[in-house]
């Protein structure tokens, strides 16, 4: 890999190459732990496939627990030892029918692990922005659901989600750019009359900040959000930046938008809905 010439991209498309043909079994990780009420070892299993399973001792039959839809809560909590805290965690998954798994861990950074990568699968296959524990969610995700934010989806989404929500105007989706995860986009439905008696003491214009109008109608404007190393944002072709979106949308909440002659006002945030 030192010596080979490729590009990074070259690589990652390797990486997922070599991953489609490995073998199914694979695709699985296993822990080592014990049941708290027999203190029998166990090995809890899970796959993106089957969901939960555990498994006693060395055996190779195996009880099937659950697939991650039916996963309600997570909890981890202290072991203890004749009334003594201990290093080992217990970790509790409760199931919508109330059904509990109940496993006890060698070590906090064990059960870390297999929280999150529950965690992880829960959002893969049910729930983008949801996660059970906040000590293990990514970064990403917490900044997400601070600040109302859908992922990386298309334009078209975006708009269709706002037509959902009645598109009053001033209703607005907030969005990772799908080409540049470190950028935002924002889709904003514009107000249905025209002014083009400029900004006096108005709308700060923003007709560079605006991308092309497209097929989706002239009633949505899209504002592309930059974000720098230092972590300010600002509006692309607007000086002024900011420490946070929520600082950038509370400031053009307030004294609003205008791009080619359309007002605009972010009165009210499309957010991600559950599932």
């Amino acid at each position: 890999i030192g010596g080979c010439q490729a590009d990074g991209r070259y690589l990652k498309l390797k990486y997922l190459l070599d991953l489609e043909r490995l073998q199914r079994r694979w695709a699985e990780e296993s822990f080592r732990v014990r049941s708290p009420s027999s203190a029998a070892d166990i090995a809890i299993h899970v796959a993106g496939e089957s969901g939960v399973s555990w498994s006693c001792g060395g055996s190779e039959s195996r009880q099937h627990f659950c697939d991650f839809p039916d996963i309600a809560d997570i909890s981890i909590k202290q072991a203890s030892r004749e009334g003594s805290p201990v290093e080992n965690r217990i970790v509790t998954l409760t199931k919508t029918d109330n059904r509990v798994l109940e496993v006890e861990f060698p070590t906090l950074r064990e059960a870390r692990s297999f929280v999150a990568l529950i965690d992880g699968y829960y959002r893969l296959t049910v729930d983008a922005h949801h996660y059970f524990w906040k000590e293990v969610a990514p970064p990403r995700l917490l900044e997400d659901v601070e600040n109302q934010c859908h992922g990386p989806i298309s334009s078209e989404f975006a708009v269709n989600k706002l037509k959902v929500a009645g598109s009053h105007p001033g209703l607005y989706l907030l969005r990772r750019s799908p080409q540049d995860f470190d950028s935002y986009l924002l889709t904003v439905c514009a107000e249905g009359r025209r002014d083009s008696g400029g900004s006096r003491g108005g709308p700060v214009p923003l007709s560079l900040a605006l991308a092309p109008q497209t097929r989706s109608g002239q009633d949505y404007k899209c504002c592309l959000i930059h974000r720098d190393e230092d972590g300010n944002f600002w509006l692309s072709g607007v000086a002024r930046r900011f420490c946070s979106l929520r600082e950038l949308l509370g400031t053009y909440g307030r004294c609003g938008l205008q791009a080619e002659g359309a007002r605009m006002r972010l009165a009210a945030c499309c957010p991600p809905l559950p599932k």
